[in-house]
């Protein structure tokens, strides 16, 4: 019998997890091309969007109504809509071949607000992102469910971690590479991650009356858990840097989906059986940065 599977987005053929949300900004649904609307700006400018990374040999292009400023590129394809996209390369807009400069220029004007809003929350993701970069020295600080833990290297004979200091003794010396610290934090804190989560997992499984067979580690890129309908569930162990009311939420929800691999309203409310708060818990979950480990 083939196993059951569902996922965030379209499941594809022979994929086995169900991704609890991506990461990626939203971005306006694509429209069909409209026609001529005067009041919108759009010129030939050199120069970039300063969150941006130029794409090689396309022309950047400068967006101005006299309001809303950015730069953007170009990108015409065998496609019947108009769409954009904001990501670390910038502003794109994606249209048909055939689409009139007119079209383009009114499909700009009307989400010129929304593409300046994501530019805003990318640059300020941005910052945030490198105010908690972690110092992998002695005296660096790493976030670990909810607090801090301060890194001692000190040479210790093993690794310990002081609960009551909130210190974490690596048996490193004093001047190890950057490198070396990370592994050492990495292969601690999934230990840790792997405890706490087979714990939270079974507590949950047990309020739901769900058979779990497996609970294991994922450094997935795009999502923060899977779950199978083999039982077996996947949590990223990164969690650990959030509350533990945060790694709840994102337990109790693949834990529920071993009852519906979906996202239907009987799926939620299994969630919110097993988590009340889960709304509050999915809006700050999406809001928190995840610390560069780098």
């Amino acid at each position: 019998m083939p196993r059951a599977e569902s996922s965030g987005r379209a499941a594809l053929p022979g994929s086995a997890q169900l991704g609890l949300f991506d990461w990626d900004e939203p971005t306006p649904a694509p429209a069909p091309i409209a026609a001529p609307a005067p009041g919108a700006a759009v010129s030939s400018s050199p120069g970039s969007s300063p969150v941006s990374i130029p794409r090689a040999g396309v022309p950047t292009q400068r967006y101005d109504d006299g309001i809303h400023r950015f730069d953007w590129t170009l990108h015409r394809a065998a496609r019947r809509t108009l769409a954009l996209r904001v990501d670390d390369r910038g502003v794109s807009l994606h249209a048909p071949r055939l689409a009139s400069g007119a079209s383009i220029a009114q499909f700009l004007q009307q989400h010129a607000a929304w593409v300046q809003r994501k530019l805003r929350q990318r640059e300020q993701r941005l910052q945030a992102l490198q105010a908690a970069r972690i110092e992998w020295a002695d005296g660096g600080r790493i976030p670990y469910l909810g607090q801090h833990l301060t890194l001692r290297l000190r040479g210790a004979s093993q690794l310990r971690w002081d609960e009551a200091r909130a210190e974490l003794h690596l048996p490193l010396p004093q001047g190890s590479s950057a490198q070396q610290v990370r592994d050492s934090v990495a292969a601690w804190l999934q230990r840790q991650a792997l405890g706490l989560f087979a714990a939270r997992v079974a507590h949950f499984a047990a309020q739901l009356g769900v058979r779990v067979t497996a609970v294991k580690l994922s450094a997935a890129t795009t999502r923060w858990g899977s779950a199978k309908s083999d039982g077996s569930i996947r949590l990223h162990w990164r969690l650990l840097h959030f509350s533990p009311q945060l790694v709840d939420y994102v337990v109790a929800h693949e834990v529920a989906h071993l009852r519906e691999m979906n996202h239907s309203p009987r799926f939620w409310a299994h969630v919110g059986s097993l988590y009340p708060e889960y709304q509050q818990a999915r809006a700050q979950l999406r809001k928190s940065v995840l610390p560069p480990w780098g």
